[in-house]
């Protein structure tokens, strides 16, 4: 085994607007070993991935590959340089047998060069995934897979381009015990091959127990990086939270006087919610409080509420605002129950990006602005209303015939929430309500926040950014893998608290 890393990554940058996604991060990935990469939501893991699959270009930085400067411009570059990935979200080829998947992108057998040899090309796939999974019939369909097997034909395709580098991104998501073995299993011997693995999961037992090498990341920066077995659950915590990190949020919090939880009357109780990825879950909320939901990427937040929406197709569960039982099967029945979700892609799914700012505020209350007896709206009434949308939330704009896509994301985010008002909901989910937003806006927005629930609303706030939760919310819920795994309330709200019950430690608090 060489001493020389496999890879290294030299000072890498890459900005988006608003956020610093990587800040000079530098560290190597050592050659055949499995390396485990961690750190919570917003560190720059999936970042520095997208740059090594070659998705996305550096601001500044390099990589090294075997010591020597190597380009990775696209995803091309990146298969020749031996990079293979496997990412969470899995490609959609319904139709694609097991065979095609597996050497889709290499070099097809072929009669006389010419026609592709099918039975050369399964027994190909067939010889590939002898020693991954042998059950695997190469004529299947894909979609006849389970996802522990779809995610075994990604290593197998990775195998056959001779990747020398596999990165598995949150590879045992939904997974059984047993599935999960046989992936690790299967990770041990792409390493016994010679091969390296960048095995990136929240799961810090699996992180433990499978790794050589672990890296933690914190704010698009290295934090630690060494033999995973000189740490431990604590250490890794530590790592990934930070010493102090909770301080800051923590002064906010007693700043905005957040104590216990509010006393008003329930607004919203949401009992036994269920779908294929979200287990049984129930919680309520009180007028004037913000209820956070907690959780790492994949355990099930957003589906969480958009099930109490009506966006997505609940299989069980109910829903009662102010103490009646409510259909929120569809949006608009939420809507009329008045509830609200400002979703956490609010170019795409919060606006109408082509409209101003006059018609987006206006939309979903758009006959209360129509003349009488006529379906066309009174447009000086709808300037009126929005003009006081834009001087109640601060929208910074030329005006209210402002192309909504001209303005920043902190000001779409109003502009969002300002239709919302303008109908006259009580309850408000706010999902990722700052992302992408600089710090300034972000302190308008938790001033809404603050302001909505002084008024009697309710909020449902949720937050890959874990010090926003402590400084806004009242009480924190934390799901992990669709399941409620705990509950946080007044100062037991902090950091540590929220991710150690994301990674399922036994220790933290719950009130």
């Amino acid at each position: 085994m060489s001493g020389e890393p496999l890879v290294s990554i030299r000072g890498l940058v890459k900005q988006y607007p608003g956020v610093l996604a990587v800040d000079g991060a530098t560290f190597d990935i050592p050659r055949e070993q499995i390396v485990g990469l961690v750190g919570k939501n917003g560190a720059g893991k999936s970042t520095v991935i997208k740059i090594l699959a070659g998705a996305v270009q550096p601001d500044a930085g390099e990589i090294l590959v075997d010591g020597r400067p190597a380009s990775v411009h696209d995803p091309r570059q990146a298969e020749a340089l031996g990079f293979g990935f496997m990412h969470q979200e899995l490609e959609q080829f319904p139709l694609m047998s097991v065979a095609e998947k597996v050497t889709k992108g290499s070099n097809l057998p072929r009669h006389a060069g010419v026609l592709v040899s099918w039975r050369s090309m399964y027994e190909q796939a067939r010889t590939t995934l002898a020693d991954l999974d042998p059950t695997i019939d190469p004529r299947r369909p894909i979609d006849h897979l389970s996802i522990a097997q779809k995610r075994i034909v990604m290593i197998a395709r990775a195998l056959l381009a001779r990747a020398r580098l596999l990165v598995l991104d949150e590879p045992t998501t939904s997974l059984t015990d047993e599935e999960i073995k046989h992936l690790h299993a299967v990770c041990r011997k792409v390493r016994e091959r010679g091969g390296t693995v960048l095995y990136v999961s929240h799961r810090l037992d699996e992180i433990l127990s499978l790794t050589d090498t672990v890296i933690v990341m914190r704010d698009g920066q290295l934090v630690t990086s060494g033999p995973t077995a000189q740490t431990d659950r604590s250490k890794l915590i530590a790592a990934i939270t930070g010493t102090g990190s909770g301080q800051t949020a923590a002064e906010r919090r007693r700043a905005r006087g957040i104590a216990g939880r509010p006393t008003g009357e329930e607004i919203l109780r949401v009992t036994d919610v269920e779908s294929d990825v979200v287990s049984k879950i129930s919680f309520d909320l009180r007028a004037g409080e913000v209820l956070g939901i907690g959780g790492l990427v994949g355990a099930g937040r957003t589906e969480l509420v958009r099930l109490i929406y009506g966006a997505d197709p609940r299989t069980a569960g109910q829903v009662f605002v102010a103490g009646s039982a409510v259909d929120t099967t569809t949006p608009p029945k939420a809507l009329a129950a008045g509830i609200v979700l400002l979703p956490e892609d609010r170019r795409n799914q919060g606006m109408v990006l082509d409209f101003n700012l006059r018609e987006n505020v206006t939309l979903p209350s758009l006959s209360r602005f129509c003349r009488k007896r006529t379906p066309f709206p009174d447009r000086g009434r709808e300037r009126g209303a929005a003009r006081k949308m834009v001087e109640r939330l601060s929208i910074r704009s030329s005006g209210v015939e402002t192309p909504v896509r001209h303005l920043s994301g902190g000001n779409q985010q109003k502009v969002v929430l300002a239709k919302w008002l303008e109908r006259g909901a009580k309850v408000f989910i706010f999902d990722e309500p700052t992302a992408g937003i600089d710090v300034e806006a972000k302190e308008e927005i938790y001033q809404l926040v603050e302001d909505l629930v002084k008024q009697g609303n309710g909020v449902i706030f949720i937050s890959s950014e874990f010090s926003e939760m402590v400084a806004v919310c009242h009480r924190v819920i934390v799901l992990q893998e669709g399941r409620l795994v705990g509950e946080l309330d007044g100062d037991a709200i902090t950091e540590r608290n929220i991710i150690e019950l994301c990674y399922g430690h036994v220790g933290a608090v719950a009130a």
